[in-house]
């Protein structure tokens, strides 16, 4: 059939349009979006900024470091807080479907320090497991544990790297960094895009929001808090996380502190908290 006059005006006129937006000579309109940094700039040419690390947007933005980021937030939640004695990780466990168990969020780096992950766990294996040579590295030269915020350090040293290297891509994972040393409790959030961040509590993954919001109620009280105190604040921050109801098989819990080395809790010491939690009126 044939098409009417007044419909091909219309689609040439629209081709037209389109075209002047990707033509690569300078076009008024083009200018006028790149210079005001208007959000249709951002939609309309962020392929141009994302396709390597090494790019800046006009916004001054690393796309592929957001992109990252945005896996972290996808990710299980995850909550760690801290007191003067102990520190205390706490997660979601998803399976992929009912047939498959859970995977696991919780790692022990050395004695005396545990990692929780959020986002693409075979990035966050991976991290794990260059904490681990780091830490035995350590260990076998110096005869001494070493220290929470040099580790910490360390692998926030060397994603950032990444964000400068042509070729390679950030770690789609955030971590949570649990551990006492000779200078005492820590609690450290390291971030893909290398940033490194010392907490009191802290919280990562899907709706982690409002589990920070829950813990900065009680930013002055946690460091007198005692652990069984701490475990019971995590798992409601934790619990502000999900609609569903927190049980054995739905969570885990680690716990580090002075003269206790990092151990993942069993399902009988959760169960007494978890009874608390489930007649918890808070």
């Amino acid at each position: 059939p044939i098409i009417g006059g007044r419909r091909v005006k219309v689609m040439i006129t629209w081709i037209h349009t389109i075209a002047q937006y990707f033509d690569p000579a300078p076009h008024p309109i083009r200018s006028s979006l790149e210079k005001n940094f208007s959000p249709l700039d951002d939609i309309m040419f962020r392929n141009q900024y994302d396709q390597d690390i090494l790019t800046w947007s006009p916004q001054g933005r690393l796309h592929q470091i957001e992109y990252a980021m945005e896996a972290v937030k996808q990710g299980g939640a995850t909550v760690g807080c801290k007191s003067k004695e102990y520190v205390v990780l706490a997660t979601l466990k998803r399976a992929a479907s009912e047939l498959s168990s859970s995977q696991q969020k919780i790692f022990r780096a050395d004695d005396g320090i545990g990692v929780a992950i959020s986002g693409l766990t075979a990035d966050g294996t991976a991290a794990i497991r260059a904490l681990r040579q780091d830490c035995t590295s350590h260990s076998f030269t110096f005869q001494s544990q070493l220290e929470v915020c040099r580790l910490a350090g360390r692998i926030a040293d060397k994603w950032q790297v990444c964000s400068q290297r042509s070729g390679s891509r950030p770690s789609g994972v955030g971590l949570l960094i649990a551990g006492r040393d000779m200078r005492g409790c820590h609690l450290y959030q390291v971030c893909p895009s290398g940033n490194l961040y010392d907490h009191v509590a802290a919280a990562i993954g899907a709706r982690s929001q409002a589990s920070k919001t829950y813990l900065e109620k009680f930013q002055v009280q946690m460091d007198n808090f005692s652990l069984q105190d701490l475990i019971l604040l995590a798992l409601r921050a934790l619990k502000e996380a999900t609609s569903e109801t927190l049980t054995k098989e739905t969570c885990t819990v680690a716990v580090v502190g002075v003269e206790m080395p990092f151990r993942v809790l069993n399902e009988d010491e959760l169960s007494s908290p978890l009874a608390e939690l489930t007649t918890d009126t808070r």
